[in-house]
């Protein structure tokens, strides 16, 4: 993990070509961003990994996260272990649950997510040191080391991944949440082997301008589908704003997006302010902002230009 630095995360999945996620990931490496992710959504984001990695030289990639229920773990570590080597060991994969909705639309049954990731990441991770039982061959290791990142809303999941993970990918999180989740990742260090301290990659819904209602006008069109799944909507209790998450459960899925809340959770207003708010997370404990821009491309090149080093 580049320390200091910014990444870029994407939801290509709206219906971005091939060529627009080339160029945005291109133009990222230019500005001087670290790291560019991708959301799973309506996409392979390990497909759309090794597109943004083969586009590049110098940038990590990463799945930001990966629906551990659309892959079997050895498929799953045997694409990263192919991405990380195609791109010289940038690959960083982040694994998570997904949403209950989602995944009953693709037939998916989910049983206890807390138990399907903790399994789920043993086996990538194993497979991914070469350990298993061979297929039409013994197993071999990844030729570069894979680091593991887990979708973490909740302190739960920070705890599982402070015992078992390299880093957690959380969003929707204040300054003050990140600083809290220090506790929850140290309960679950306590209970591993030694590691380094758990990376905090946080995603940032960034809408940059002057004009602040007009921003919440947009943010509130971006966001507006997450208050309708129920991991948000405990997020937003667990955050304190319970009378928000009243709302979405009534049908308000944008009038739970409320002012108090888009100022929590967004990089908003001038550059100036986003910058001084990027600050405000990294004394937190941030160690990788995800900057989140609205979902098209063009507003993707726009951060980018806006934040370029």
């Amino acid at each position: 993990m580049v320390q200091g630095g910014l990444a870029l995360g994407l939801i290509p999945g709206v219906g971005w070509r091939a060529a627009e996620i080339r160029r945005v990931a291109r133009e990222a490496e230019e500005a001087g961003f670290a790291a560019v992710f991708a959301a799973e959504v309506n996409n392979d984001v390990l497909a759309t990994v090794q597109l943004m990695g083969e586009a590049t030289q110098r940038i990590q990639v990463g799945s930001w996260v990966a629906n551990i229920y659309l892959r079997h773990p050895y498929v799953c570590a045997q694409a990263a272990a192919l991405i990380a080597d195609a791109t010289g060991g940038r690959m960083v994969l982040g694994l998570g649950v997904s949403h209950q909705p989602v995944n009953s639309a693709l037939d998916v049954v989910m049983g206890s997510p807390i138990g399907a990731l903790r399994d789920y990441s043993i086996a990538v991770a194993s497979w991914l040191r070469g350990e298993g039982p061979a297929t039409h061959l013994p197993q071999r290791p990844a030729t570069h080391p894979v680091p593991i990142y887990l979708g973490a809303l909740t302190s739960p999941t920070v705890e599982l991944a402070g015992e078992m993970a390299d880093g957690i990918m959380p969003v929707w999180w204040s300054p003050e949440r990140v600083a809290h989740s220090r506790v929850w990742a140290d309960r679950g260090r306590a209970r591993s082997a030694v590691r380094s301290k758990l990376q905090v990659a946080l995603g940032l819904p960034t809408f940059v301008g002057d004009d602040v209602a007009t921003l919440r006008a947009r943010a509130r069109a971006n966001l507006g589908l997450f208050p309708n799944l129920p991991f948000f909507r405990r997020l937003l209790r667990a955050s304190g704003f319970a009378a928000e998450a009243d709302l979405a459960e009534q049908g308000g899925a944008e009038a739970a997006l409320s002012d108090r809340v888009l100022d929590a959770i967004c990089l908003m207003g001038p550059l100036s302010r986003c910058r001084q708010r990027l600050a405000e997370y990294r004394d937190a404990g941030v160690d990788l902002p995800i900057l989140w821009p609205a979902v098209d491309a063009e507003s993707a090149r726009a951060t980018v230009e806006a934040f370029r080093q």
